[in-house]
């Protein structure tokens, strides 16, 4: 099989990994900090613009790094295993 696809596959299940175990996560901590439930449908027009986007804003940013530090120990896990990082890793910029 092709490396790339592996390790394609391998990230994939890593990220979707974190963003489902994320979830739980921010919607205690949004219960903690503003004392309410978290809005389940920012877009529906009983939601505030303000909620709705400080909700978008926390999601994405809350996402993007778990969704890093799951690729980053995914890489880890892959260079344990095989020796080398993916070769998809080895360009640092575009």
């Amino acid at each position: 099989m092709d490396e790339d696809k592996v390790w394609n596959a391998v990230a994939s299940a890593a990220a979707i990994g974190a963003v489902t175990a994320s979830k739980p996560l921010l919607e205690r901590g949004w219960r903690v900090a503003f004392r309410s439930d978290p809005p389940g449908n920012p877009a529906h027009q009983d939601v505030s613009w303000r909620e709705a986007i400080l909700w978008a804003l926390i999601t994405g940013a809350v996402v993007g790094v778990i969704r890093l530090v799951a690729q980053r120990a995914a890489a880890s896990a892959w260079h344990r295993v095989t020796g080398d990082y993916p070769e998809a890793l080895a360009v640092t910029r575009p």
